[in-house]
């Protein structure tokens, strides 16, 4: 096992492969606040290069120590890595962290997905599902004016990603996000609107708006699934995101319009 050892703060520096790109600090006072009341729990993990260490991981841990005016810090030292292998290790601790920045996933996954190649090479180097993986790289496709409507909250990462897959490299995309983050629709009228626009890609804006209120009235159907589909469900919901009704909403309509 790697040793741990304590450096000073003043020998440490961010490694420019670590994938925390975007506000970094946000949340940094609660995180010192916790470190000062149960001291570290988890060593950073650092590599050497220069004068100085780099941290691949623990960059949020390092800037609480500096705010609580730490000397010093445990840290793990590991042997200098290459681009890739230091972009993966980042990513792989951070892939599951709801504080990660969706864009930051997202543009790692694709910086691995485009240098090793494949779904299933990637998920493998980072230790997760292949949906995973192309969760994020869906997420990526994404346009910025759409991400940067998720990064002000005025609409989610899975929405903005199914209208982006829905209404491919198409302007009405923006215009469809843009148009939902000024109605901040209840959950309802949102899974209307994900079934409106898989329903009618090739409409406008406010054709696919209108036909999501004509969706109020559909048929509810109710069916029992056996336990362990049942369980596959659940985590089918979990991967995508979505509740399990969505998941079979969603197949249901799949299989009804290759079979019509």
């Amino acid at each position: 096992m790697p040793s741990v050892r304590p450096i000073p703060l003043t020998d440490l520096e961010v490694s420019p492969y670590n994938v925390r790109l975007r506000e970094p600090a946000e949340g940094i006072d609660d995180l010192a606040r916790s470190l000062d009341q149960y001291k570290l729990k988890q060593p950073i993990v650092v590599y050497r290069r220069g004068g100085k260490y780099q941290i691949l991981i623990g960059q949020r841990r390092f800037l609480a120590a500096k705010k609580l005016r730490w000397k010093e810090i445990d840290a793990i030292v590991q042997p200098a890595p290459d681009e890739l292998d230091a972009r993966a290790i980042s990513l792989s601790e951070n892939v599951q962290r709801v504080d990660l920045d969706p864009r930051d996933k997202a543009d790692t996954c694709k910086y691995l997905f485009d240098r090793l190649g494949s779904v299933r090479n990637v998920a493998k180097r980072l230790g997760v599902s292949e949906t995973t993986v192309r969760r994020w790289l869906d997420y990526a496709a994404v346009p910025q004016e759409m991400k940067d409507l998720v990064a002000a909250g005025k609409i989610s990462r899975p929405l903005a990603t199914r209208i982006a897959l829905a209404l491919e490299d198409d302007p009405r995309a923006v215009k469809l996000a843009n148009e939902v983050a000024k109605l901040k629709p209840a959950k309802g009228l949102r899974d209307r609107i994900v079934m409106a626009v898989q329903e009618i890609p090739d409409r406008s804006v406010e054709s696919i708006l209108e036909r999501a209120e004509e969706l109020k009235m559909q048929k509810r159907i109710s069916f029992i699934l056996p336990e362990s589909w049942s369980k596959r469900m659940d985590r089918a919901a979990r991967e995508f995101e979505q509740e399990p009704g969505e998941i079979a909403r969603e197949a249901t309509i799949e299989w009804l319009r290759v079979n019509a």
